[in-house]
């Protein structure tokens, strides 16, 4: 999968069409109560009422992200699970699948954000102090709501739903699916990251009180300091070592954190802030990081990130205007040249709208991304680097049926998404569900 067409659409073009693509405001959407309560079963969208079906797709190509392409390839869904994939002529179709013949298109696993605010109700920013580990943002779900169906048209399957970087650190996120269905079955891991903003947002803010960047990492670091104890305690009492420490519901979920079984996800920018990020975050708290952002010129302290192989999920807008030489410079195409391999892409959406996650990448193909390894940045490696590619992020027996059906390459702005099936369900079909403008 290496064609270069990108290199002869001139940018212009791509730019025009990425702006047929700005959706309007959220619409009315409702609130969810500090519990999670599902929706009446009348009210749930048809999609996720429907027993999952057994499904025999056939395509012209698969892009696994597991491997080389499928030509001629067939998979097999079921219980939203996919059960086989490979070559058709290798594939038996057992008796009673329903058949998805699409041999002139494309099959791909559905597109994954790293960083996006339009999961529910509103965007979470509690204002009076600079870190609330004590939030989540999960009882503002709101499945399926305007901005997701768009993203659905765009071939997003799953986001990274986070609080608001108004303060240094806004609370923890969810990563959820983005078609319709109950709380249960659209949260794919609650907490899933914790969210810290480093400088930018909050350091506009904290110029009232005058802490600064220092100040900043001054009170983060505090934070943390305090739920590492925490959870040490806790670790030490389940090993039988120490005494039952008093509950702090403030601090539990750091315990997920602190044992390495979700990252932080850093709203950080700039060689300077994330060779803190790194210090602090990385070095001293031994946590998994996920670079968020990462723009301007922050691919200088590129290095350091391969050495420690932290994973880099660059944007929006992917491309800095180089004051030295006057030159545009393509973020992603940056990292790659300096040894980062964990790379994705991010819209910040509703910054940029969720739907043009795909744009994202073809903007960095344009200014020198591999296109073969952008594939990956919009799937297996933002998977990997959010800790959940044991279900998302490529087509393998055994994952989510999270499968995007398109006309071609997804980063050729020629081509479009036709169909998304999200845990085997089908929730977008052009035929019926096109968007009018």
């Amino acid at each position: 999968m290496k064609c270069r067409f990108l290199a002869a659409v001139p940018v212009a073009i791509l730019v025009a069409i990425a702006g047929l693509l700005v959706i309007p405001g959220l619409g009315d959407v409702r609130a969810l109560d500090a519990q999670p309560v599902e929706k009446p079963a009348e009210k749930l969208d048809d999609a996720s009422k429907q027993p999952k079906p057994k499904l025999a797709i056939h395509v012209g190509k698969i892009i696994t992200c597991a491997g080389d392409p499928i030509t001629d390839g067939t998979i097999l869904v079921k219980d939203g699970k996919i059960e086989a994939i490979g070559r058709r002529a290798e594939i038996e179709v057992p008796e009673g699948y329903q058949v998805i013949d699409q041999k002139d298109r494309f099959a791909m696993p559905g597109l994954i954000e790293a960083h996006s605010h339009v999961g529910g109700s509103d965007d979470l920013n509690e204002m009076v102090y600079q870190t609330n580990p004590e939030l989540r943002n999960w009882d503002q779900v709101v499945p399926h709501n305007d901005r997701l169906k768009v993203a659905l048209a765009g071939g997003v399957t799953t986001i990274c739903f986070i609080p608001g970087s108004g303060t240094n650190m806004g609370g923890f996120g969810a990563l959820m699916k983005t078609g319709p269905g109950t709380l249960e079955e659209v949260i794919l891991k609650a907490p899933g990251v914790l969210k810290i903003a480093q400088a930018g947002n909050p350091e506009r803010r904290s110029g009232e009180t005058g802490s600064g960047r220092m100040g900043m990492n001054f009170i983060i670091r505090r934070q943390l300091l305090e739920g590492r104890r925490y959870v040490a305690q806790w670790d030490a009492f389940e090993k039988g070592e120490g005494p039952e420490p008093k509950v702090n519901l403030r601090l539990e979920n750091f315990k997920p954190l602190f044992r390495r079984e979700i990252p932080v996800v850093v709203h950080t920018q700039q060689y300077q802030v994330i060779q803190s990020t790194i210090r602090m975050l990385h070095d001293e708290m031994k946590l998994n990081v996920v670079i968020d952002h990462g723009t301007f010129d922050s691919y200088k302290i590129a290095k350091e990130l391969a050495k420690r192989d932290i994973p880099v999920m660059a944007g929006p807008r992917g491309f800095y205007r180089d004051p030295d030489t006057g030159s545009i410079r393509g973020i992603v195409h940056e990292y790659a040249a300096r040894g980062v391999t964990k790379l994705g892409l991010n819209t910040d959406a509703p910054v940029v709208p969720q739907e043009e996650l795909f744009f994202q990448a073809t903007m960095a193909v344009r200014y020198g991304w591999d296109e073969a390894i952008a594939i990956r940045g919009l799937t297996i490696e933002v998977a990997r680097a959010l800790m959940v590619d044991d279900r998302i992020g490529s087509l393998e027996v055994g994952k989510d049926a999270d499968i995007l059906i398109t006309t071609g390459s997804i980063l050729d702005p020629r081509h479009h998404v036709t169909q998304v099936l999200i845990d085997g369900r089908s929730v977008y079909d052009v035929a019926k569900d096109r968007r009018r403008f």
